[in-house]
């Protein structure tokens, strides 16, 4: 567990408190997390660049901080821009925002029948 975190801390420049508070209380998820994220990262296709600006941009659109904050370090620590971080950011709120248009379609068509009456 030791050195799984020790790699942890190594890619981010620190030891993530999550990871850290997790593997006191139960090393399994921590391994399980780890396995998890090394199967995700492993295909070949897509670049380590921009799987990084992409889970950056997920974190973002889910809202989840902590990732946010991890994926901006990681990605600043391998080389990536500001400005292309930036653009990840904004082009998730621009998904996520493009969300409520996409799920009120069928609220718009209600509206649009009711003027029709």
């Amino acid at each position: 567990m030791e050195q799984m975190l020790k790699m942890m801390a190594e890619e981010l420049g620190e030891t993530p408190l999550t990871m850290k508070n997790l593997a006191k209380l139960n090393e399994k998820i921590v391994r399980e997390h780890a396995a998890n994220k090394q199967f995700a990262m492993s295909g070949d296709q897509i670049p380590l660049k921009y799987k990084l600006l992409m889970s950056l941009a997920i974190s973002a659109a889910l809202g989840v901080e902590n990732c946010i904050d991890t994926y901006t370090k990681v990605a600043l620590r391998k080389g990536i821009s500001p400005e292309e971080i930036l653009e990840a950011i904004v082009l998730a709120r621009f998904v996520k925002g493009t969300t409520v248009i996409s799920t009120s379609t069928s609220a718009m068509q209600l509206v649009i029948d009711h003027l029709g009456k």
